[in-house]
């Protein structure tokens, strides 16, 4: 996940109690408050080298803190060298951007050698210096000690599944019929066990289907894991649970045997991060890092299916003179009002995002630059046709717009953007509250001198 820079905050002081374990709190102050007492293990690291970790990753892997894993030049000790490749492979995987995340497993090293088993959700994220990897770790050794090692007598497997600390049930394959429950399953999904009996598994699932497509896999694979789905609970509430299956024979029936994680906490979590990543935080619209991500997808996109493509630069008109004249809260309202009509402007296909102060760019997919011109007018006339109401002070404003198409010459979309920033200008130079077409580049040819 890619997350927007931290911006400095003054007044904010560096923690003495962890000098080399944190960045300056300056950089990242609401990171810290998320992580550095967070249950789950939590480290950051660029190319295996540790940036960051918690006390609980410190725990986790049998060291005293967080100060011994950064003293590591590189996390290899953690992991058995058989794992390693993986790891590598995984690592530039998210770098490249082919994954967003990895969620999985993996066999881990303790500081004593022992071997344990954590679960891992593995993320980029933005970090001073460039982007890095944060990953989040439990431990299962238990649980899959215990998946490796069901006991063949039921009643000893009833035992154990009752007492584990996670959601579990048994149902039948052929119709789904539920044959054991745990409590922490009553728990979970708020029904006593004698409910829970007369029920069928897919009645759990947000999408039957689910089920189904659950049991078609498990005839090819001797067991599933981590995979996540959307279950719901008597009372209806719903959540995503992270689910491990395996097939057994349970009372005389081939069965499916489900073991189950809530972690909708855990993603809203990171959906509440990944929004702080990616968004401006005063207009809620992609922020620029975010937008010239999209917008360089868009443009290979466009490419591969040869499409045609356009992008606005838009910059408000005289917008020094307003902070100056009405202050800045006034400043502020102005460019959450633009980038409402903006939108209202806008087709549902198209994004938009906020580059610097007062000047902002869109992407508008499979749109000529004639099309795209008259998008940018009724935009800037939108924006003209009433004043923003900001510190109860009515401020006209206007915004000047330049808009270029993607051309065989644009290297990717820095050059295209740079193309609609010369034409941007060009409508300030003619007097702005105007939008100005950015012309084709013109394709250079060489010419072979005669002998």
């Amino acid at each position: 996940m890619t997350t927007e820079p931290h911006t400095p905050r003054r007044g904010h002081r560096r923690s003495s109690e962890h000098p080399d374990r944190r960045l300056d709190a300056d950089a990242a102050p609401d990171f810290h408050v998320l992580v550095d007492d967070a249950v789950q293990g939590i480290i950051v690291h660029r190319n295996f080298k540790p940036l960051y970790a918690n006390d609980a990753f410190a725990a986790l892997f049998g060291y005293n803190d967080a100060e011994e894993i950064l003293a590591m030049p590189l996390l290899r000790k953690l992991v058995p060298d058989d794992v390693w490749p993986q790891l590598e492979q995984e690592y530039d995987a998210l770098l490249r951007g082919e994954k967003k995340s990895v969620i999985g497993r993996s066999r881990c090293l303790r500081k004593d050698g022992q071997e344990i088993w954590v679960a891992v959700t593995k993320r980029v994220i933005d970090w001073p210096g460039g982007d890095a990897v944060m990953l989040t770790a439990f431990d299962i050794t238990q649980q899959v000690e215990l998946e490796f090692g069901l006991l063949k007598n039921e009643q000893k497997l009833r035992a154990i599944l009752e007492i584990l600390p996670y959601p579990i049930f048994i149902s039948r394959r052929t119709d789904g019929q539920i044959l054991f429950v745990n409590r922490k399953s009553c728990l979970l999904f708020q029904q006593s066990a004698g409910q829970f009996l007369r029920m069928k598994s897919p009645e759990l699932y947000v999408d039957p289907t689910d089920r189904e497509n659950l049991n078609k896999l498990l005839e090819s694979v001797s067991d599933i894991r981590d995979i996540e789905v959307r279950m719901k609970t008597s009372q209806s509430r719903i959540f995503v649970a992270e689910m491990a299956a395996i097939l057994l024979e349970y009372n005389g029936a081939p069965s499916i045997l489900v073991a189950l994680n809530d972690i909708s906490q855990r993603k809203e979590m990171e959906a509440e991060l990944f929004r702080q990543a990616s968004t401006d935080a005063l207009t809620g619209i992609s922020n620029r890092r975010y937008f010239q991500n999209q917008a360089e997808q868009e443009v290979r996109r466009s490419r591969r299916f040869a499409r045609d493509m356009t992008v606005m630069m838009i910059d408000i008109d005289h917008f020094k003179p307003i902070n100056d004249t009405y202050g800045h809260a006034a400043g502020d309202a102005v460019i959450q009002a633009v980038v409402k009509r903006a939108i209202e402007s806008l087709r549902q296909s198209d994004f938009i995002g906020r580059i610097g102060g007062e000047e902002f760019a869109v992407v508008l997919p499979e749109t000529a630059l004639d099309a795209a011109y008259e998008v940018a007018d009724r935009l800037r006339a939108h924006i003209q046709e009433k004043p923003t109401i900001a510190e109860h002070t009515a401020v006209d404003c206007t915004v000047s717009v330049g808009v270029a198409q993607l051309s065989a010459q644009d290297g990717g979309i820095d050059d295209l953007l740079h193309r609609a920033d010369t034409a941007l200008y060009a409508a300030k130079n003619k007097g702005r509250n105007r939008v100005e077409r950015a012309g084709f580049p013109i394709l250079e040819t060489k010419t072979s001198e005669t002998v």
